[in-house]
């Protein structure tokens, strides 16, 4: 399959030698990734405009903490609690993790991006990402904060 450079691919166009741009110039592209049940929003800022450094920030829902109605035990809710405090200082730096009114466990990072950059870049850092989210999720499972269930998205990559 050959493509006629620039070419449109999501949110972003892509040149000839493979960089990735803002479809719309002014628009800050963002896209959605499924991975262990749970979404992630993911959007992309420059650092500064005509900078060469951008950020990727990521927005998600891990989890909700165990209800003390539920069948989860009675001491649950407070392991999981006591957990969300333990976790929040271990977290890596630009890392915030906030517990909402409703229970709910939300996320929010970002990491840094040289640009321009390819789609194999951006791959590679929402990967990695991915891989060192990986063990939070295996302890939040672990202590009955499990990802909420969520309907069909549209556009969701999910691995």
């Amino acid at each position: 399959m050959s493509f006629v450079s620039p070419f449109k691919l999501g949110p972003f166009v892509v040149d000839e030698e493979g960089r990735l741009y803002p479809r719309v110039p002014d628009k800050v592209p963002s896209f959605t990734v499924g991975w262990r049940d749970r979404l992630l929003h993911l959007r992309l800022a420059r650092a500064a405009p005509g900078s060469s450094e951008a950020a990727l920030h990521v927005q998600a829902v891990l989890g909700r903490v165990p209800s003390t109605a539920g069948s989860s035990g009675p001491g649950q809710r407070t392991e999981a609690l006591a957990l969300l405090r333990d976790i929040a200082p271990a977290l890596p730096t630009g890392w915030e993790i906030s517990l909402f009114a409703d229970h709910r466990v939300r996320l929010d990072l970002a990491t840094g991006l040289d640009l321009p950059m390819d789609a194999t870049t951006l791959v590679t850092t929402v990967t990695l990402v991915l891989l060192e989210l990986s063990p939070y999720l295996d302890v939040l499972d672990a202590e009955g904060i499990a990802a909420v269930p969520r309907s069909g998205a549209a556009g969701t990559v999910n691995a």
